[in-house]
């Protein structure tokens, strides 16, 4: 019974704090939008989550060249995707956050599947490699207690911020621009400013089409592509050796393919993962509630568990490892089209490619400069995301630490990769050596944010005064929001005026700050201050004394998050502890 309600308290909803409709959202969570708006706008999500299908499909190159082995990959992965986006949308229980999120594949593991590729592992090898790296995630999931100091918001936007720079490489891969590759004519940067002039006209015409910019632009700019012969060479021959139905056979895992040295890339890799996820739910989170002011974790931590299951799952069978499509959610987001009823109907468009290789052929054939530009040009909003993440909370030399040296360290891989895969192939991605660098700057740097200060405040007339002054300074100096500076201000205040009421004359201020949360501690000779009352009565302020003080309790911590007292040999002790 114990380990249920620890489960419940760590995973359940009922602590999800309550969201508020922002203005300007044309669907919101719970809206549901008519079938024919709802199937367009799956469809909006479905072709950019196919632009990631060359992600499957370079990892099983770098495997084999059969090209029956390489789409029965790409489905199998398809299919693990739907999986993992079916349970991010589930609603109750502990498992899903509840977000629209659309699932798809991470450039991130290309590295680990290229050196699994070149020791000969197989398919059977990587699978085994997969489920093992999918239960770690879910494991991990449950030591994150306080998952904000673990993937604090600098770490989530520098992740979605190299997401963008990583979209921007693929981008570049398309039009031949990588290392090696032979650069696209004219022809093709003709359709990409095209697609891209197309798409933001559309966006910003005000009309309903607006949400369907991206699918407009890249529908429009298919003819004059292929008319450029931008097109894939024998594109109709591939399409037609496709069936159109097939039960993908799974890979089942073998573990005794597996070696150490990809397996360490994959477990590696599980900081993109996971940081890339957590910051792609805040990115929604904080575009569907107009009353965000910081990550709620309890959806965070579910969204974590389901996404562990989706890449175990994924390993089960075979396929590459799911995870969000964050142009997908850059797009919602730009769009204010956040509908779950939305989502759902992506999971069966999923399936259904995933069982059909015909379609999934047909998405994957599609001009390589018509997935440049919509690459590109998701790739500008999900960078402005992140760098609103990353600047949710006041940068102060620490955290901006943490937001340097892994935007560099992103970037530095982006630039010279091939150093990267000659020397460290386990981190030749930009999203995974930023993410590994910092999340290892915030985990060496987390002993020097603790900082405890202490002050004996004489309860006289000035106290208040001086409580106040005390704690503006050390409020300035640990970068805390002007939110929690406030309450925790006013919390004084209160417990102050209240002391002063009983006639104590002394009172011991301790004030701990500890990255995501700030605890006060106040000790004094005396009684036991009353609890807070369970609602406020404006009665309470002409009642009786136990009404007047327990009104005051009330308006002292009504802002934390938690209040706890104890008392030992004449002396009383309180501690709040406030999120920041």
């Amino acid at each position: 019974m114990k380990i249920l309600n620890a489960l419940d308290q760590f995973f359940g909803r009922n602590h999800d704090r309550r969201m508020e409709r922002p203005h300007g959202i044309a669907y919101w969570l719970t809206d549901n939008p008519s079938f024919p708006v709802s199937l367009t706008l799956a469809l909006q999500h479905l072709a950019i989550q196919s632009i990631y299908f060359v992600v499957p499909i370079a990892a099983a190159a770098s495997v084999t060249s059969d090209p029956a082995e390489i789409t029965r990959f790409l489905c199998l992965s398809i299919l693990a995707a739907a999986i993992w986006q079916g349970l991010q949308l589930v609603a109750r229980g502990w498992v899903g956050s509840g977000y629209p999120i659309p699932g798809t594949h991470t450039a991130a593991l290309l590295s680990a599947y290229a050196l699994a590729g070149h020791l000969g592992c197989g398919f059977g090898g990587i699978a085994a490699m997969v489920l093992i790296t999918g239960v770690a995630a879910i494991l991990l999931t449950f030591a994150l207690g306080r998952l904000r100091i673990v993937l604090p918001n600098e770490i989530a936007g520098v992740v979605v911020m190299l997401i963008g720079v990583s979209l921007i490489g693929l981008a570049a891969v398309q039009l031949g621009l990588q290392p090696g590759g032979t650069p696209r004519g004219p022809q093709a940067v003709a359709v990409v400013i095209g697609a891209i002039i197309i798409m933001a006209l559309v966006a910003l015409s005000k009309t309903k089409a607006a949400r369907l910019a991206v699918l407009i632009g890249a529908l429009v700019s298919i003819l004059p592509a292929l008319w450029l012969g931008e097109g894939t060479p024998n594109a109709a021959a591939i399409l037609a050796a496709r069936p159109w139905f097939a039960l993908p056979s799974p890979w089942l895992p073998d573990f005794g393919a597996v070696s150490a040295a990809p397996l360490a890339a994959y477990l590696l890799s599980l900081v993109a993962l996971m940081a890339t996820a957590t910051g792609s739910f805040v990115v929604l989170q904080r575009a569907a509630d107009g009353g965000w002011n910081r990550p709620d974790a309890s959806p965070l931590r579910r969204g974590l568990l389901a996404n562990g299951i989706g890449i175990a799952f994924a390993g089960l069978i075979g396929g590459a490892p799911p995870g969000p499509a964050t142009a997908a959610v850059g797009l919602s987001v730009a769009t204010g089209t956040l509908a779950r009823r939305v989502v759902w109907l992506g999971v069966p468009l999923l399936v259904i490619v995933a069982l059909c290789p015909k379609l999934a052929a047909l998405f994957v054939l599609m001009p390589a400069p018509v997935k440049a530009a919509m690459l590109l040009y998701v790739s500008g909003f999900i960078m402005a995301q992140g760098c609103q993440l990353a600047t949710a909370r006041l940068l102060d030399t620490r955290r901006t630490l943490v937001v340097a040296l892994g935007l560099s360290a992103g970037v530095l891989v982006a630039v010279a990769p091939l150093a990267f895969q000659a020397s460290v192939p386990a981190l030749a991605s930009p999203l995974s050596f930023g993410a590994v660098i910092a999340f290892l700057v915030n985990f060496l740097t987390l002993p020097l944010v603790a900082q405890r200060v202490e002050l004996k405040l004489p309860l006289d007339s000035a106290a208040g005064t001086l409580a106040d002054e005390w704690f503006a300074n050390l409020a300035a100096g640990w970068g805390l929001r002007a939110r929690t500076s406030v309450n925790v201000s006013h919390a004084l205040d209160e417990l102050i005026g209240l002391l002063m009421m009983r006639r104590v004359l002394q009172l011991q201020l301790e004030a701990r700050w500890a990255e995501d949360r700030v605890e006060i501690n106040l000790a004094w000779q005396g009684e036991p201050i009353p609890h807070a009352s369970r609602r406020a009565r404006v009665e309470d302020l002409t009642g009786e004394a136990d009404a007047m003080e327990g009104f005051a309790v009330w308006m002292a911590t009504r802002e934390a998050k938690s209040f706890t007292q104890s008392q030992s040999a004449g002396t009383c002790s309180a501690k709040l502890v406030f999120e920041d």
